[in-house]
């Protein structure tokens, strides 16, 4: 079973919950299609990962993943396509330097963006690092590991998996 925390934002810098909500208030939102929030799992000092929802828009959850020192490493945005279902239209990654301490995104030495325009197996990757940026485009990538249920409030074991390899409802 997975701990989570409820709050209005989760502060990425200072890596604090802003505005905790109660798992009322949080569920509300999430049923009601309600305001944006996020779900911290795990230890809120050291979280797994964080989800943002949002239930009002298509762009409905991100969840974003940290190192050690709180670093932002890893990014998945999860599209409503249909009732139900959510597609994994975005993913970024994230590299820092080395030097064992915290980095807000900003201080990275290398971004990867994947970007799935619609379920088609057609993806645009952008890679930047420094100063140069390359875009690549392929076509037939297989995109079975990019639908997720649309999760129950509180039931977030699924699309807070780090390895999306394994099927979905997996933890």
């Amino acid at each position: 079973m997975l701990t989570v925390h409820y709050c209005r934002a989760w502060g990425g810098d200072d890596r604090t919950m802003w505005q905790p909500l109660t798992e009322r208030t949080a569920k509300r939102r999430y049923e009601d299609g309600g305001k944006w929030f996020s779900a911290v799992i795990g230890d809120v000092s050291e979280p797994d990962c964080v989800l943002e929802i949002n239930p009002q828009s298509p762009y409905r959850i991100t969840v974003k993943f940290f190192d050690g020192h709180g670093s932002t490493l890893l990014s998945y945005g999860f599209w409503l396509m249909e009732p139900g279902q959510l597609f994994l239209k975005h993913v970024v990654r994230w590299e820092y330097p080395e030097d064992g301490v915290f980095h807000s995104m900003n201080e990275a030495t290398l971004i990867e963006d994947v970007f799935w325009e619609k379920p088609d197996g057609v993806v645009r990757r952008e890679l930047q690092q420094g100063n140069s940026v390359s875009v690549e485009g392929y076509r037939d990538v297989p995109i079975d590991a990019n639908w997720e249920p649309y999760p129950a409030f509180g039931d977030f074991a699924s699309i807070a998996r780090r390895d999306r390899d394994d099927p979905p409802g997996q933890a």
